[in-house]
């Protein structure tokens, strides 16, 4: 039976990628079909406004350069984890050889990450910073990424989308050690596009100093609403009496923007005190609030319904220390959102230790995974490739390539 393209290119576009991988095969058609930028933007929007938690899936570094993923749904509801490889340069042996550990730079955007290769041990260079689809497991290494001066602090990256030109881009805020020392601190901003592969310097410079530590809980940059997002620390008054602020960099025009924060409750919007954080993060495609007030006793999430109002931040759920302590088990630990489920529950993670724990938050708590992990993130399994505007597609050439395989090979491939 042959179908209209329009009514195939519906169909195709509901699956799931791990059966688009063996449609793939069945025909030139169906792998033009596939590969095509418009057709993979198709099926994100589908996947995006799809609740099926099979699509979802938890990133983990069980060790320092050992990467695995399982279904959100398997996270969450079954007593048996069946755990996938992800290595992200398994197939790259000039890559493994020369680089060691592999670092999730920043969240997700679209299924793709910014990772980074650390160099070898005793070597100093900087490390490589690359984009990576962890579904299909393509890898593209940045140009220039390492040819920083050994002058300037180790850059803070983030990875978003363009919209309106249809372009994955890169930031990186980079500080100068010599204005850190002379008190003259700045921060220098530069973009990466992969449609043009290259990197350019903003002329706005970025208008604070100072980043938030984020005591290795939170990424430093969040992409939301067409805008770079990060927690910065201002000096208003010049008396070192800090506050946190969270500003913007919008894709559209490069201009910076300050977004209103909530009401907080339990302390005036001033820098915390030791041991507390506030940080921010994205979830379900809203901007989030993150309080742990450890010494206050509780972790607060706020979301922003509607983006930029101040009005419209919602405290979504408070949690007591007495709780937290006696159900992590930890004399001292950090909570970090990674999911928000419709039916009101959140899924957490602790810091506090080397390793993490997974949690489900409804009322009370669950912990969801037997192990311990050193890392975790939420990513949606999508078709968006790395090399999408270099030549012909790296997942066409994987087809070509298994054209010639064994049908046991095949079958292997598409049944990761």
């Amino acid at each position: 039976m042959n179908l209209p393209e329009e009514i195939l290119v519906e169909i195709l576009s509901r699956l799931p990628v791990k059966s688009l991988h063996r449609c793939m095969c069945v025909s030139n058609l169906f792998s033009c079909l596939i590969c095509d930028p418009h057709f993979q933007n198709k099926h994100l929007r589908h996947a995006q406004s799809c609740s099926n938690l099979e699509s979802k899936r938890l990133l983990a570094n069980i060790d320092f350069d050992l990467r695995v993923s399982c279904s959100l749904f398997s996270a969450c509801y079954n007593n048996t984890i069946a755990w996938r490889p992800n290595y992200a340069a398994s197939n790259n042996n000039e890559v493994r050889k020369n680089f060691i550990s592999v670092v999730v730079r920043c969240s997700h955007v679209n299924g793709l990450f910014c990772v980074s290769f650390g160099p070898p041990l005793g070597c100093f260079d900087w490390f490589e910073i690359c984009l990576w689809n962890p579904t299909s497991n393509e890898l593209r290494r940045l140009p220039n990424s390492s040819s920083l001066s050994h002058e300037e602090t180790e850059p803070h990256y983030g990875l978003g989308y363009d919209s309106a030109n249809d372009d994955y881009v890169v930031v990186r805020l980079i500080t100068n050690r010599n204005d850190m020392i002379t008190k003259k601190r700045s921060i220098r901003v530069e973009l990466y596009s992969l449609k043009t592969d290259s990197w350019t310097t903003l002329i706005q410079p970025f208008p604070y100093t100072t980043l938030c530590d984020s005591r290795n809980t939170y990424f430093d940059c969040h992409f939301v609403n067409g805008r770079f997002h990060w927690m910065v620390l201002c000096d208003k008054s010049g008396y070192h009496d800090f506050s946190p602020v969270i500003v913007s960099l919008d894709l559209s025009n490069y201009e910076y923007k300050d977004i209103p924060q909530p009401n907080y409750t339990k302390v005036p919007n001033t820098f915390v005190g030791y041991g507390d954080a506030i940080d921010i993060v994205v979830l379900d495609g809203l901007l989030c609030a993150c309080c742990n007030y450890f010494e206050r006793g509780s972790f607060d999430l706020w979301t922003m319904k509607d983006y930029g109002v101040q009005q419209s931040w919602t405290m979504m759920l408070s949690i007591s220390n007495k709780d937290i302590l006696a159900s992590v088990n930890l004399s001292y630990s950090y909570l970090v959102p990674l999911y928000l489920f419709e039916n009101g529950g959140v899924l957490l993670k602790t810091y506090g230790t080397a390793k993490h724990k997974i949690l489900v938050y409804k009322k009370e708590f669950k912990q969801t995974l037997g192990r311990e992990i050193r890392a975790s993130n939420i990513y949606t399994e999508t078709l968006i490739s790395p090399h999408r505007y270099i030549g012909t597609p790296a997942s066409l050439r994987i087809i070509k390539l298994l054209m010639g395989v064994s049908r046991d090979r095949l079958i292997q491939y598409v049944s990761y």
